[in-house]
């Protein structure tokens, strides 16, 4: 009974649906349609109103972020990316010295020194920097962050005059 209904309204079912969505989307048809088709209440409503039951379930599929068609389909949306990226050689990716680090390092705050140069030559993480020296965590990031952007600008300054 309700199979010959789908194929009486088909027509009228995918205009619901592109009307909706603004496109030809057959995903969310099928998805619709299945929920159509296995919702509890479709043997209570007569006829003349299951059109209107039908567009209700494409709306809320197609707004509502918690439906099964946002979950498969409108979650991962990527837009086709048109504008053009000019790559440039950056002279910081070159190679940095590390005498040139050492005596940039001279120059800096004996605190920051140590604690970069521990940074550097234990080769260890924030963490265990932190956890060595007991300063705090969020202290130590900073700070370090605080020696590469330092060493970064002098770095830049360096390569304009240098070259």
């Amino acid at each position: 009974m309700i199979d010959d209904w789908i194929n009486n309204n088909i027509k009228e079912m995918k205009k619901i649906v592109n009307a909706i969505s603004k496109k030809n989307d057959l995903d969310l048809f099928q998805i619709c349609v299945e929920q159509f088709l296995t919702n509890q209440r479709l043997k209570e409503i007569p006829d003349k109103e299951k059109l209107y039951f039908f567009s209700k379930i494409v709306k809320n599929n197609f707004f509502s972020k918690s439906s099964p068609y946002y979950y498969t389909y409108g979650k991962h949306k990527f837009s086709e990316f048109t504008q053009k990226i000019e790559i440039i050689d950056d002279p910081i990716k070159e190679y940095v010295d590390l005498e040139w680090v050492k005596n940039e390092l001279k120059k800096i705050d004996w605190y920051y020194r140590k604690l970069f140069e521990l940074y550097i030559e234990e080769n260890c993480s924030i963490t265990k920097l932190s956890q060595r020296t007991t300063i705090p965590i969020n202290s130590v990031s900073r700070d370090i962050n605080k020696v590469r952007r330092i060493l970064n600008k002098r770095r830049i300054k360096f390569l304009e005059n240098g070259l």
